[in-house]
């Protein structure tokens, strides 16, 4: 499994094909996506919050301890990696109810370098045939607007709330150590889609939620 930079674990080993290949297995892909880019100025303006610093220090703990449990020396993916991609998988699911795609032939990508400020979100469909090209996915970015008010409406309250919201990823009773305040009722999606195995997702940073509502990139949401 890659890693937020697309980059393989180095304990995974090439197979050789052969001592001098000519030729290499490939296959071509179809597809169409919306790529949506985000102020690099607004997601700093966020991290400097005390609400969205203390928040990111649990996820990180859970990851912490998360990691121990599996003897694993992995780095913490950053509050911007989880807030933009609890985003993604909000709008993911706005998306497939209009575009003509399941939401399970739908998948993301999340783009995020702090060191060039560079933030950005992709949700994109492919196949070997023509099936991936049929446009409704790109149709939908003419609605974008509606489609991240209707992610935010719906993020606010879910319907496993309080108990959803209110988890803490610190302290997790069920050793949900990567999951703040989300669950199968409102952020998770098919694995076939997601690029973390749905770890890593906190609606409490994207929206207020019932227990935090001093931590979320979108505080005007209700």
């Amino acid at each position: 499994m890659p890693d937020i930079d697309g980059e393989y674990r180095d304990d995974v080993e090439r197979a050789e094909i052969s001592i001098d290949p000519r030729w290499f297995p490939a296959v071509e892909n179809r597809g169409e996506g919306v790529l949506l880019h985000f102020s690099a100025s607004a997601i700093r303006k966020w991290r400097a919050r005390p609400g969205v610093a203390r928040r990111i220090r649990d996820l990180e703990i859970g990851h912490t301890e998360w990691a121990k449990a599996r003897k694993l020396q992995l780095r913490f993916p950053g509050g911007s990696y989880v807030m933009l991609h609890t985003l993604s998988h909000l709008l993911l699911q706005s998306v497939a109810d209009r575009c003509g795609y399941p939401a399970a032939s739908i998948r993301e990508r999340v783009y995020v370098d702090d060191e060039s400020r560079r933030y950005g979100v992709l949700l994109y469909t492919s196949s070997p045939d023509a099936e991936g090209t049929l446009g409704g996915l790109v149709q939908q970015a003419r609605q974008i607007e509606d489609h991240i008010e209707r992610a935010l409406r719906t993020a606010a309250l879910c319907s496993n709330d309080p108990v959803c919201a209110q988890h803490d990823p610190a302290s997790s009773i069920e050793c949900r150590w990567l999951h703040g305040a989300a669950c199968h009722g409102c952020a998770l999606v098919a694995e076939t889609s997601c690029e973390m195995r749905n770890d890593y997702l906190d609606r409490a940073l994207v929206v207020p939620t019932l227990d935090v509502n001093d931590a979320a990139f979108f505080p005007g949401q209700h």
